[in-house]
């Protein structure tokens, strides 16, 4: 059957003017307001690193973490009184309700996850961190920005249509994941376990429709979807996350870490170790500062060394794999250093004869050592310091640094204002001149008077400091706190107007 297809833009026969009137009639979605893009002021963002954030990321790196449970493929975690377990979940057409699945039919999405699933799950948790109360509430992104972020730009083998639609298939991918936190109290021998869908998910893809007039029949009109020209990811963390928020005290607002640009962008299918290595040590890296890790333990929690693995490695016949194994490891932390990340080894545990070639010709040590016998235990008990990049570094040792009371204020920490007279007898003084320890807290309000002040915009501070955008926002209604780092450069720029103000 010949058939016609007639764009929007052409011009129609009178029945594909019909038809547009009538379609004109149909309410559309607006779009909705979406979240700025990662990354644009700086090469990293914040990002949540509580457990749940920690096992949800490995959990999306790949099957060989996972486990089968009585038929029902699991991903689990332990953390202190109890654990954090992951399932499968999805929506049933018939009912619109989540259900658990099982068997093969869970195994199949399983068997989709990669390092790009994990970069999906980060991007959710770094917007989540971002949002003026922190995991709190929806969040909307373009997937026009995401193709940047995700540096696939330039990519010709994808059309932008079927970019944005592989972004879909990925947010579905995240969505799939259920958490259970298990909390046990081993005293009066009970638990309990609260099971639910980890993210809320909604796509809205826009493009345009073609008509379709059929040659033999021009009252039949028909339509089909181009290819989406956007898509919109709404996200929302569910409930999961309030009790490991402690809004009360704000300890939660500094478990939060820095996700680097360049993580994001490691293409995972030429390097897939330094992928996925990324994305462990992003979260890693705030929770353990010295950066020390042996080689085993990383390789067990990015999926390359489950009990079948370790054993074909040890097996006679496992030479090409070991050498294989070793190469992939030496290459992945090559990729590492060269963007940024520092990179040193044991010198006891972590022997030259088994370093990387690269290391060696950094030294300018030509003299390749060849490997010992049982070189394959030795390399896996090894250890290897691995910390972000300097500028990181630095963030987040801000981050971890102590830092003021939120309400009680203590006599030590916060001197008082000291009056300095000008008049020498100090009998009538003239001028006075306030003077503010660079520890002391600035309040929101203070903060945002001083900006004011000065002619400056929360944007233009945000940029003089590093930091995203948002951030200043949040320090003056108060979702989240100055960090020491900052408050001393605040002080620095701004003490004549925070001087003027806090002293009214």
């Amino acid at each position: 059957m010949n058939t016609r297809t007639y764009k929007h833009k052409r011009s129609k026969s009178a029945s594909a003017k019909e038809f547009q009137q009538k379609n004109n009639t149909v309410g559309t979605h607006p779009s909705p307001v979406t979240q700025p893009p990662l990354f644009q002021i700086t090469d990293d963002a914040p990002v949540m690193t509580s457990y749940p954030y920690l096992s949800g990321a490995q959990a999306c790196l790949g099957k060989n973490l996972w486990d089968d449970i009585e038929g029902v493929p699991c991903f689990r975690r332990f953390f202190g009184q109890g654990f954090i377990e992951h399932n499968i979940i999805k929506e049933n057409p018939e009912t619109n309700r989540l259900e658990l699945i099982a068997g093969n039919a869970a195994w199949e999405i399983i068997q989709k996850f990669n390092p790009e699933v994990a970069y999906m799950f980060l991007v959710f948790a770094s917007c989540a961190t971002d949002l003026d109360q922190p995991w709190l509430g929806a969040f909307t992104i373009k997937g026009t920005d995401l193709i940047k972020t995700f540096g696939w730009s330039n990519r010709t083998d994808l059309s932008l249509g079927k970019k944005l639609k592989k972004l879909g298939l990925l947010a579905q991918q995240v969505a799939h994941l259920s958490i259970t936190i298990n909390q046990l109290d081993l005293k009066r021998m009970k638990y309990s376990a609260e099971i639910q869908a980890m993210w809320q998910l909604k796509l809205q893809y826009t493009g345009q429709l073609s008509l379709i007039l059929e040659h033999n029949n021009p009252h039949k009109i028909d339509h089909e979807f181009d290819d989406p020209t956007e898509l919109f990811i709404t996200v929302s963390a569910n409930d999961w996350v309030r009790p490991f928020q402690d809004l009360d005290n704000y300890r939660s607002l500094y478990e939060y870490g820095l996700l680097a640009k360049s993580t994001l962008q490691i293409n995972p299918y030429q390097n897939p170790i330094a992928a996925r290595l990324a994305v462990l040590l992003t979260i890693m890296s705030r929770i353990k500062l010295d950066g020390e890790y042996k080689v085993r333990t990383l390789l067990k929690r990015i999926g390359y060394l489950c009990e079948t693995q370790l054993q074909e490695l040890q097996s006679k016949s496992g030479y090409i794999k070991r050498i294989k194994l070793i190469q992939q490891w030496d290459n992945a932390l090559l990729t590492l250093q060269d963007l940024g990340w520092k990179i040193s080894f044991d010198s006891v545990t972590y022997p030259a004869s088994i370093q990387p070639i690269w290391v060696l010709v950094l030294l300018e040590d030509k003299k390749e050592q060849r490997r010992p016998n049982g070189w394959l235990n030795i390399w896996l008990e090894a250890k290897v310091i691995i910390k972000p990049t300097e500028k990181i570094q630095e963030k987040l040792e801000a981050i971890n640094a102590p830092v003021l009371p939120v309400s009680k204020s203590k006599p030590h920490s916060e001197p008082k204002l000291k009056t300095v007279f000008t008049d020498r007898k100090r009998s009538h003084p003239t001028k006075q001149k306030l003077t503010v320890d660079s520890r002391k807290k600035i309040p929101g309000w203070a903060l945002e008077e001083a900006l004011k002040l000065k002619g400056w915009t929360k944007s233009h501070l945000a940029e003089r400091l590093g930091l995203q955008k948002s951030l200043p926002g949040k320090w003056i209604n108060g979702t989240r706190k100055i960090q020491p780092l900052h408050l001393k450069r605040l002080w620095e720029w701004l003490s004549p107007e925070l001087n003027q103000v806090m002293s009214n």
